[in-house]
């Protein structure tokens, strides 16, 4: 990536990863002016570093002209130490839990502050909507984040008691009292749920899943519509495939290669 820098007291790394931080949210394609907007720097700034990074791979231009996230960051992010080898352990759990629901099925994991989605398989068109892979969700107003939260170490828990707790419907956790005792339940029974609390018409269930040190935890979780299925019985299936996914992370098999990233077109030149 070129090295010119016209903007003192940034790097040119900096801005880059500026322009990719823009793709957030809903905001899957951007044109180059919305682009410029969302980060502040200058058009002509915007422009070049985007010609950069639609070049090495980590943006791609759209037949209309706007431009979106490049597969390359994908394989990159494949290689993750975190999600390395937790996606492929868990898919087989995940698909038996679709295949008993038809439900929303979601793999998540903590990610600075919020609950980051590795993995999602998408249920039937009467299964309200929820963010896609890749997408985050808030510790306290989900059940994979009030898992994730529930066996976080004390102090980052606090951290997020003490914060602001936004309130997304009227049946929100917005106290850190009550989001205490919350927690303090998720962890004796095993078992988080959010019921209308982050989407009006939407309840979850999720479960921990533990891995290696390297790996971490992980919450799997059930999203379906509310009063269409036995909590019981969700509860009892996420327990379930937690307890599974665990056992299956803690096993000696080896892990799948990756397989070697095949040669590149040379860039073109302008």
């Amino acid at each position: 990536m070129a090295g010119r820098n016209t903007s003192p007291g940034r790097s040119v790394t900096s801005k880059a990863l500026t322009i990719l931080e823009a793709f957030t949210g809903e905001r899957v394609e951007l044109s180059m002016s919305e682009i410029a907007r969302a980060t502040g720097l200058p058009s002509s700034t915007v422009h070049r570093l985007i010609q950069d990074l639609v070049d090495w791979g980590g943006l791609e231009r759209t037949s209309e002209g706007r431009y979106c996230v490049g597969v390359r960051l994908w394989e990159i992010a494949a290689r993750s130490t975190r999600t390395y080898g937790l996606r492929e352990a868990a898919m087989p759990f995940l698909q038996s839990l679709w295949e008993v629901t038809r439900a929303h099925i979601l793999l998540a994991v903590l990610d600075g502050g919020e609950a980051l989605l590795v993995e999602k398989i998408t249920g039937t068109t009467d299964v309200p909507p929820v963010g896609r892979a890749g997408g985050r969700l808030p510790l306290h107003a989900s059940a994979v984040g009030k898992v994730l939260l529930a066996h976080s170490s004390p102090d980052f828990q606090e951290r997020v008691l003490s914060g602001p707790l936004i309130g997304y419907t009227p049946a929100t956790i917005v106290t850190a009292e009550t989001l205490r005792l919350e927690l303090a339940r998720v962890r004796r029974d095993g078992v988080a749920t959010s019921e209308d609390e982050l989407t009006p018409g939407s309840t979850s269930c999720a479960a921990l899943a533990t891995g290696p040190a390297e790996m971490g935890m992980a919450a799997i979780s059930i999203l379906g519509t509310t009063g269409a299925r036995d909590l019981r019985e969700m509860k009892i299936l996420v327990q379930t495939a937690g307890r599974g996914l665990t056992h299956a992370l803690a096993g000696p098999g080896p892990r799948q290669p990756i397989s070697p990233r095949l040669p590149r077109a040379v860039p073109r030149t302008r």
